[in-house]
């Protein structure tokens, strides 16, 4: 009796050691430039710096064009699903949690839905750029969540919701940062 016990014992010590190696952190995935859209907006989703995703605890990818725009998602949708949440660095586009990643804001910085956030994997390179730019404040994954989250679209937009540009996005479309040369700002066309 003794015995089978052990075994037993063994057994589930053993399933449940290979379930939580089995378990992988879940990744960021790549993002189809010009085919990917925005679950949220619906915009094309760039793959730059702007470019942000949750992944879902069923393994679903949902990419978002902007910061704000899967901050609004989380609101409709609430986090119970949400497994992680990836931003990309403003320099480097490189993948980090949203929750280790520092933010700068400011209602000037151009972003695809005009909510003026960007991420950080680093807070001294955040904490550089607002002072290159003389405008902004910085925020950390904590301070973000009591953000205000306004978009500057309302005032590009005539009543027929089309931007006084002519695009349905603030007449801003993000282009990855040239960082070779001295510019820290963000090349955008209008």
């Amino acid at each position: 009796m003794k015995k089978w016990g052990t075994t037993i014992g063994a057994i589930l010590g053993i399933s449940l050691l290979m379930v939580g190696c089995g378990s992988e952190e879940p990744k960021p995935v790549d993002i189809a430039e010009g085919v990917d859209k925005c679950d949220l907006c619906k915009m094309h989703v760039p793959n730059d710096y702007n470019a942000t995703e949750i992944v879902l605890k069923d393994g679903k990818a949902l990419k978002f064009d902007d910061l704000g725009c899967m901050n609004n998602w989380m609101k409709e949708n609430g986090t119970d699903n949400v497994a992680v949440q990836f931003v990309r660095d403003y320099y480097t586009a490189e993948w980090t949690k949203a929750e280790k990643a520092t933010y700068a804001y400011d209602k000037d910085f151009k972003t695809p839905m005009t909510y003026g956030i960007y991420s950080f994997k680093e807070k001294s390179a955040a904490d550089s750029f607002v002072q290159e730019q003389k405008k902004g404040i910085v925020m950390s994954a904590d301070e973000l969540k009591n953000h205000s989250w306004e978009n500057s679209m309302s005032k590009h937009m005539n009543k027929d919701g089309q931007s006084s540009e002519g695009q349905h996005h603030g007449g801003h479309e993000s282009k990855p940062a040239d960082h070779g040369s001295n510019s820290t700002t963000p090349t955008t066309h209008n």
